[in-house]
């Protein structure tokens, strides 16, 4: 399953079991709850006047106009690249292509605010690529420029993910079609392929619009002001948080309509088809096209990968050799680990009863519950952080500030990628193995240990990656929950970047990059595969 898949809801199964235990409906439900705790505490919260704050209209429409604009140009730049590189790799005779992918989609350990903080060192006065080049200054990229490149450069990967399965899978009769009626590539792409992939297009565009718009590192690092900016610097240090709630309320509005315009753009469109596809015919680069494309692919890798890691690199050997010290950062390393499995691992256990009822069970009542497990992930994750905060400090005090809370918040965010792997893996067990366990005399209880757990493992690891992948990235909710003291290796890159300490900002940046490789390399292995 590819990452797009993995972040939106799969179609309704084909083939139910038996009617569920009463028991599997009570599990799914106890699961659920992290999901519904944001959602329901936000809409509390207008219900009960607590989020009503009066914020300037003329403020409003800036953050509004900001935050949109900024989605939008993300979205068209990663649609354009992903599907110009997905394309390349998968339809034509380029050498070393499955390499070239891999190269592509490596971007996604980078989190969008380690890129920032490379924009931000690269340029200036003493910036590494200005004292490269020999020269006095490089103005440093920030604003919505500096904004755009770093988001871009973290969100081609999904586009590419999404799109690459989903060429190999397309029926290239009609492509062939076109060109021998005289098209050219060029049109033949535009005018077929295209509107072929456009679920696949819609998907990716909805996870690259979510994304932007709920990114908190990356446009506080460069200082451009959108709604998770002014959120924070609300929420931050203020005893009134109704301002701060106002804004989050009107970014979840945002987020729900992103959702459901991507909804009505694909809810009634067909693209399967009647027949056996053909197979697919490389098609032949000449000289200068292998020549452009090995440069835009040399271009992408430079700036996505090759100048961040140079940069950070470069950053923490300056600071080694003026004395500067990296600080406790294996400690750093050690708290982000622990909150990130412990999410991953949970994660994996409440996905197996949720799973279990959206494919099993015969009901109407099935899709709602994969709808109700999706919610969440549409919310920014500041806002989550945000509800999260209110739920802790009027109904369960004892959890304000604690470790157990981000897990929660981490379940909360990305239960649902979990949950989406879980239910695909289950789709493909008949419940005809299921039942030849209960004929044989096995117990309900054995046969889920036995049967259903084990054959639903290769889903489960990949979710559960995936979840660790994302909660060790995670910053502006982990910035809102974390207990007094509790640095993890996203808040000390954070943290130190604000206090102008680079070098110890560049090592925990490259720790999270090297223990984050790991899963990233595993899914993506596994998504681009044949």
């Amino acid at each position: 399953m590819t990452a797009p898949s993995a972040v939106l809801p799969s179609s309704p199964a084909t083939q139910r079991g038996r009617p569920l235990s009463r028991w599997w409906w009570a599990l799914a439900a106890i699961g659920l709850a992290p999901t519904l705790i944001p959602t329901l505490t936000l809409v509390g919260s207008v219900l009960s006047g607590d989020a009503v704050a009066s914020v300037p209209a003329g403020r409003l429409a800036e953050l509004l106009a900001n935050t949109l604009l900024l989605a939008v140009s993300v979205t068209a730049t990663s649609v354009a690249i992903g599907l110009a590189t997905s394309w390349v790799t998968t339809r034509t005779d380029l050498p070393a292509a499955r390499t070239l992918s891999i190269l592509v989609t490596l971007p996604l350990v980078m989190p969008s605010y380690v890129v920032a903080l490379t924009l931000l060192g690269a340029g200036g006065p003493r910036g590494v690529i200005t004292e490269l080049l020999g020269l006095e200054s490089i103005p440093a990229l920030t604003g919505f420029w500096g904004s755009w490149l770093a988001l871009t450069v973290f969100a081609v990967p999904f586009v590419h993910l999404g799109a690459v399965p989903a060429l190999r899978k397309l029926d290239t009769s009609l492509e062939e079609a076109a060109r021998g009626l005289g098209s050219s590539r060029w049109t033949a792409f535009r005018t077929i392929t295209v509107p072929l992939l456009r679920p696949t297009i819609a998907a990716s565009s909805l996870l690259v619009a979510l994304y932007t718009i709920s990114d908190f590192g990356a446009v506080s690092l460069l200082r451009y002001d959108t709604f998770t900016r002014a959120i924070y610097a609300q929420f931050q240090g203020r005893i009134d948080r109704r301002p701060a709630l106002t804004l989050a309320v009107l970014l979840m509005v945002v987020a729900i309509g992103i959702v459901v315009a991507e909804r009505r753009l694909r809810r009634k469109a067909t693209y399967h088809k009647s027949r056996p596809g053909r197979t697919h015919v490389l098609q032949h680069l000449g000289p200068i096209g292998r020549s452009v494309a090995y440069v835009g692919f040399g271009a992408l890798t430079a700036v996505s990968l090759v100048i961040p890691i140079s940069v950070l690199t470069a950053w923490v050997f300056r600071g080694l050799g003026s004395g500067q010290e990296l600080g406790d950062i294996w400690a750093d390393a050690a708290r982000s680990l622990g909150v990130s499995l412990a999410a991953a691992v949970a994660a994996a256990i409440v996905a197996i009863p949720i799973a279990v009822v959206i494919v099993r069970d015969r009901t109407k009542t099935a899709p709602v519950v994969e709808t109700v497990t999706w919610t969440s992930y549409s919310l920014p994750h500041i806002t989550v952080g945000i509800a999260l905060v209110t739920f802790a400090l009027e109904v369960a005090r004892p959890f304000y500030q604690t470790s157990f809370l981000v897990v929660v918040a981490y379940l909360a965010m990305f239960l649902p990628i979990t949950v989406g792997t879980a239910a695909d893996a289950l789709r493909r067990i008949s419940p005809d193995t299921e039942d030849a366990s209960r004929s044989l005399g096995k117990s309900a209880i054995a046969t889920v240990f036995r049967i259903t757990v084990p054959l639903m493992a290769p889903g489960l690891l990949a979710g559960g990656a995936l979840v660790f992948l994302t909660a060790m990235k995670e910053l502006p909710a982990t910035l809102l929950l974390r207990p007094n003291g509790f640095e993890t290796l996203a808040i000390r890159i954070w943290a130190t970047t604000g206090e102008g300490f680079y070098t110890r900002a560049g090592a925990a940046a490259l720790v999270l990059l090297a223990v984050s490789a790991i899963p990233l390399t595993l899914v993506t292995l596994r998504d681009l595969s044949d």
